[in-house]
């Protein structure tokens, strides 16, 4: 049997509030879900949802970020909490100290706030932890971003609400199977015909009296209370409550009952509950109807209306599809049936959201009714609701108004409309790419992201962190006439994919892009080796090459200038003649854009993302205008490279470092230089420069013992060639 996903359909876990949680309670915010009767609400998606750094978590690996004004996190319980512990941090400098109001409040009803502490411009840059002690009346707390100052934000983690110890009153409590019951909720009981609760007093003293029990409800009178009223219950005693189903008609009975007792905090406690007679729960009657669908090149949204059914299953498929939930199955998001992919399984169909979604593509959308759950599932299989939808392909509209490519300002003119934008910081790439489109939902709550350059299946629980996966420069960071993480180069989401950290991005560095006539090591679907003219180069697969073609075409159309060139090859000093801009102009030609990129560049080009667009997916061809060595406009349009524009060949070099790993100290033999002068360079995991030394000496000795653990690119260039290795620091 599939365990069945009831949460509702939403591309951040957190936000979704999931009701009444049992004391005690804690959230630590380690893998994205909502414990029980949790909440938050982080403002606007697309919001960075969890801070990573030492300093702003208490147990590894996320604390809860909040950002903006308004945001909170929210408890609900039932029963008495005593003390609440959590720790706070704000993000800031030492020096002047963190800005902003945070007010920590408890509610009876969860309308009706009290504040009982209150941080005005005093909150830590360190992870630490606060206690308050809330009245025995409340049942609701959070965690309140009253006013934020511009460039301070919150991390909240490890939020732990304690029970109230046993007071000398009475206080009724209601067990299933060992599992404290919430007032007002509901409790599934399987194919039980005779279900029996447990009613606790948790009072340590005095007795706690039932008054009365009474059943109602649609089928209340399929059932049967065995126990008489009035009677009582010890302190730190308990009572079976014994129900009893009279009438066995195949199917699903629900009702209700009410427990009246002397519980000085709940007079009358109520319950609702279900059980099934037979093989499968009651068949609905009827279909989800309306279902009414709105479509972006990158996304879907629906909704539909209810029937009288229990709960309803999404199911998408590309193209017609006739496969279908079978009764007694339950299905999980992300599951397929068939070549149709669960997008959601659950109550509310008021919004639906389905990820995965790419251009120009015609999708078939069904709603099945169905009510049970587990083996007792039962589906109304005849004439789901449904609907077909041809998602958008690019949408430029007049962006491109008064842009000519056969013009002779044609490079400044495209420079002048594509690189003002809304800029998306590096730290937000995840947020913004995996989580809203990249990444799909698969089996139990996991996600899974594909590595662009390999097509490695990474599947986690979100959030999602890189730790694995890495934010890939396609042009590379040390190729950059503005090499500062801080310019909008560094973080254009254009030139941004995410690849696998040790095995995709270490390895491709800086390399080349290019077919190889020999491989060195592959991993999936990406290689490493030598092209034909014997360089070091990367080779992604071939989904990936058109798009990587582009983008490096986009980074040097939108940035470049003379003072900070961007061009291809490169005008960095030591990788000049690295990467041949005709080999991307060649798989600019041989893969053009894909239903994927297409979906990916409407997404970026949003206002509410980074608001302009590539012109090279909108146009190719356009590539062919611009001669990306020297920026200049190529009149002629040609894509054929003329002898003097081919790349020069320079010998890679072969070096010996040892030992590697280290941890102290990398030597480095330099006599295949023959005592020429070298440049030597270290770059780290963000390729920033971190170290740089010319000799002609026979060997260099790199010291890295103040060097953080990991992957560093080693860098050598002298007259009679370069070459590059990857040394590694253990921790």
């Amino acid at each position: 049997m599939k365990k069945i996903i009831l949460n509702a359909v939403a591309f951040l876990t957190y936000g979704v509030t999931f009701g009444q949680g049992t004391l005690p309670m804690s959230w630590s915010f380690d893998d994205g879900t909502t414990p029980t009767g949790f909440s938050a609400d982080q403002g606007p998606a697309g919001s960075k949802l969890v801070y990573t750094s030492s300093n702003l978590i208490n147990s590894a690996p996320n604390a809860l970020r909040l950002d903006y004004t308004g945001e909170y996190v929210q408890a609900h319980w039932a029963g008495k909490a005593d003390t609440i512990t959590f720790y706070l941090a704000g993000t800031y400098y030492p020096d002047p100290g963190w800005k902003g109001t945070v007010t920590i409040d408890e509610s009876a009803d969860g309308q009706q706030w009290t504040t009982v502490k209150t941080f005005t411009d005093n909150v830590d840059n360190t992870a630490t932890q606060h206690t308050v002690r809330v009245s025995s009346t409340a049942r609701y707390f959070r965690i309140y971003y009253q006013s934020k100052a511009s460039g301070y934000n919150l991390a909240i983690d490890d939020i732990v609400i304690k029970p109230k110890a046993p007071g000398l009153t009475p206080e009724l409590k209601v067990y299933y199977n060992g599992e404290e019951q919430i007032h007002n909720g509901t409790t599934l009981t399987g194919n039980d015909t005779l279900i029996e609760f447990s009613i606790e007093n948790k009072g340590i003293t005095q007795s706690l009296s039932i008054k009365s029990i009474s059943l109602y409800g649609s089928d209340a009178s399929d059932f049967q209370i065995l126990n008489s009223t009035p009677f009582t219950i010890n302190g730190s005693s308990s009572e079976k409550l014994q129900i009893k189903l009279t009438d066995l008609t195949a199917g699903t009975h629900s009702a209700s009952f009410a427990i009246a007792s002397n519980d000085p905090d709940r007079d009358t406690f109520k319950l609702n509950f279900s059980t099934i007679s037979g093989e499968y729960a009651t068949e609905p009657s009827a279909q989800a109807a309306g279902l009414n669908i709105t479509a972006k090149a990158f996304t879907m949204t629906g909704s539909a209306t209810k029937s009288d059914a229990e709960n309803y299953l999404v199911l998408s498929s590309i193209g017609s599809s006739t496969d279908g939930p079978v009764d007694g199955v339950s299905y999980q998001r992300g599951e397929y049936i068939g070549n149709a992919r669960v997008i959601y399984s659950g109550a509310d169909i008021s919004s639906i959201n389905f990820d995965g979604i790419v251009a120009n593509t015609a999708y078939s959308l069904r709603v099945f009714a169905f009510n049970g759950y587990g083996k007792w599932t039962n589906y109304l299989s005849t004439n789901p609701t449904s609907k077909d939808v041809t998602t958008p392909g690019l949408s430029a509209g007049n962006y491109y108004n008064g842009i000519d490519p056969e013009s002779s300002s044609f490079v400044t003119d495209l420079r002048t409309l594509i690189n003002p934008h809304r800029r998306i910081y590096y730290s937000n790439y995840s947020s913004y790419i995996v989580d809203n489109f990249e990444a799909r939902d698969t089996t139990d709550g996991q996600r899974i992201v594909e590595g662009f350059y390999s097509g490695y299946p990474h599947i986690y629980s979100p959030p999602f962190n890189h730790n694995v996966m890495s934010r890939e420069h396609t042009y590379p960071y040390s190729y950059m006439g503005q090499a500062s993480k801080d310019s909008s180069n560094y973080s254009d989401l254009y030139i941004l994919y995410t690849c696998h950290q040790n095995k995709v991005n270490a390895v491709r560095s800086n390399y080349p892009l290019n077919n190889l006539a020999s491989v060195t090591s592959e991993f999936y679907n990406g290689k490493f080796g030598k092209d034909s003219a014997g360089n070091f180069a990367y080779e992604p697969r071939d989904f990936a090459k058109g798009i990587a073609a582009r983008a490096n075409f986009y980074i040097c159309a939108a940035y470049h200038t003379e003072a900070n060139p961007f061009t291809i090859p490169t005008a960095n000093q030591f990788v000049t003649e690295l990467q041949d801009q005709y080999v991307l102009k060649r798989w600019n030609n041989d893969f053009p854009p894909s239903k994927w990129e297409i979906a990916r560049a409407e997404y970026i080009a949003q206002s509410s993302v980074q608001g302009n667009r590539n012109p090279f997916i909108d146009n190719p061809d356009w590539a062919c205008y611009i001669d990306f060595a020297t920026m200049m406009h190529n009149p002629s349009g040609s894509c054929t490279p003329d002898e003097q524009n081919k790349n020069i060949v320079v010998k890679a070099v072969d070096i010996n470092v040892y030992p590697n790993p280290s941890q102290d100290i990398f030597h480095v033999d330099l006599t295949q230089f023959k005592g020429n002068i070298v440049d030597v360079y270290v770059l780290d995991f963000y390729e920033r420069n971190i170290f740089e030394s010319t000799t002609s000496n026979s060997s260099i000795d790199l010291n890295a013992s103040k060097w953080a653990s990991g992957n560093y690119l080693l860098l050598i260039r002298g007259q009679n060639g370069v070459t590059a290795a990857q040394s590694i620091v253990k921790p």
